[in-house]
């Protein structure tokens, strides 16, 4: 049976997440990242950077270094 954590503000149990996207900013630099909020009573539960759109960056990043190689 899989473990399901439990929201610290409404002590509901978490079967998933609503996600949604924001903008990060730090050091000077913007970034992409993501919310993720109890379904039933809409606190944060946590805040991360957008790891599809870091890979994505990443990737456009090498090509254009490799292209001027």
């Amino acid at each position: 049976m899989p473990h399901l954590g439990k929201c610290p503000h409404c002590s509901k149990t978490i079967p998933r997440a609503s996600v949604e996207t924001i903008t990060i900013d730090g050091g000077g630099e913007s970034y992409k990242g993501v919310t993720y909020s109890c379904p039933y009573c809409h606190v944060v539960l946590t805040v991360s950077m957008d790891q599809i759109a870091l890979n994505a960056d990443l990737v456009t990043r090498l090509l254009k270094a490799l292209r001027k190689g």
